[in-house]
């Protein structure tokens, strides 16, 4: 059927004053934990340009709200203000965090991330001069802390507004992402005996163990596969103590993995597999010692506050005929856009408003994900201007009143 609300767009985006939006959030540093600056700087643009309400919440996220006369849906359109650390600086030929534009694209750290965030609070502003058409309301937020661990603080927003649709703004290429794999991280522990090196054979090795139980676990393991990919896993990170070692036989060991995860896997099927192959060496080493879990883990907010959860961030996909992938589809082509249907290959905070809070959720944003945590990261203004627009159109067929 006809979309009956698809309508001509409220009004004309300020791309300049936009795109110098946007350099100055690049050019306020915010690695996690430090976003109070950037996000500060965001509610004072926001009630500049209109909206209703701007704050900032306990967490440090930062919300707008533009509120129509009549009641109806309310719409979150999130993006993160946080960026991961500049190392490397020397491979950057442009300054990270001067913001320079050159032949036609955006320099800096968090471009494509904070190029969405601006994207949406100048795309979405015209709306407030026309809220007796609008029939429910429209959130921004900026989120803190997705960086290190995604999902988590866009928890307390979601909690807050309970919206009835989330469009995240990870870099898309203008794309529709309608789903993601989830991610969880693994770790595993191996127990030995401390010992001299010299007299090894007094101690138990628990590094030793740990690569028993890894190499066991990448013989034994099979991934489901489905239309959002296969499931794997990877292994990331190794420890053992005492560290530094002097001559001293490890008596624990740590590894954690990247365990990618489809549609269905939980927690305890994910686990099973390790435990499996714990029992199998423990029939061939009676002293083998080892323990698995869902890492557990937090970041600490500028606001002082600490949030903490488990790394276990589930897959999610929306059908392609729900109202929210298929209205946005169409709205945005017949403004003049092409949108595929994709999914994420990164991970967003959609894990947890789609995958944990189940609420409709898909992603569109500008940039590519290729652009995006390398030297000269950069963003496309003609992308910028694209998802601007795009992101007012997708509000039509849900809010719009005639």
């Amino acid at each position: 059927m006809e979309d009956k609300k698809s309508i001509p767009p409220f009004g004309i985006v300020d791309e300049e004053k936009m795109i110098g939006f946007c350099q100055e959030l690049i050019q306020i540093p915010s690695y996690t934990g430090q976003e109070q600056e950037v996000a500060d700087y965001i509610v004072e643009r926001m009630l500049t340009l209109g909206y209703d309400r701007a704050w900032v919440d306990g967490v440090g996220n930062v919300i707008g709200e533009i509120r129509g006369e009549k009641s109806g849906p309310k719409l979150l359109y999130d993006g993160h203000i946080d960026t991961i650390p500049v190392s490397g600086s020397e491979e950057w030929i442009n300054e990270p965090f001067e913001g320079i534009v050159e032949e036609g694209y955006l320099y800096g750290r968090g471009a494509v991330s904070k190029g969405a965030l601006a994207a949406m609070v100048y795309g979405l502003a015209p709306l407030a001069q026309h809220k007796a058409q609008l029939a429910g309301s429209v959130f921004v937020s900026g989120t803190v802390g997705k960086e290190q661990f995604e999902g988590l603080a866009f928890r307390q927003v979601m909690q807050v507004i309970k919206p009835d649709y989330v469009i995240i703004g990870e870099a898309s290429g203008l794309n529709i992402c309608h789903g993601q794999r989830g991610r969880a991280q693994i770790i595993a522990m191996t127990s030995g005996k401390a010992a001299h090196s010299a007299i090894a054979s007094a101690g138990k090795n628990a590094g030793y163990k740990m690569l028993s139980l890894v190499q066991e676990m990448l013989k034994q393991a099979t991934f489901s596969k489905e239309s959002l990919g296969q499931g794997s896993l990877e292994l990331i990170h190794i420890a053992s103590a005492p560290s530094p070692s002097s001559s001293t036989v490890p008596h624990k060991c740590w590894a954690t993995f990247d365990r990618y995860i489809v549609q269905g896997e939980t927690e305890e099927a994910i686990l099973e597999p390790f435990h499996k192959v714990i029992e199998f060496l423990r029939a061939e080493d009676v002293g083998f010692e080892a323990e698995v879990g869902i890492v557990e883990a937090g970041i600490e907010c500028y606001t002082g506050q600490y949030l903490t959860g488990k790394r276990f961030f589930p897959a999610w996909m929306i059908p392609s005929e729900h109202e929210l992938v298929s209205r946005s589809l169409a709205a945005l082509t017949r403004a003049g856009l092409s949108p595929k249907l994709s999914c994420y290959q990164i991970s967003t905070n959609g894990s947890y408003s789609a995958g944990m809070a189940k609420v409709p959720t898909i992603g569109f944003g500008p940039g590519c994900q290729e652009d995006m945590h390398i030297a000269d990261e950069k963003l496309e203004l003609a992308q910028l201007s694209a998802a601007a627009k795009g992101y007012q159109i997708i509000s039509y067929p849900f809010l719009f009143s005639e």
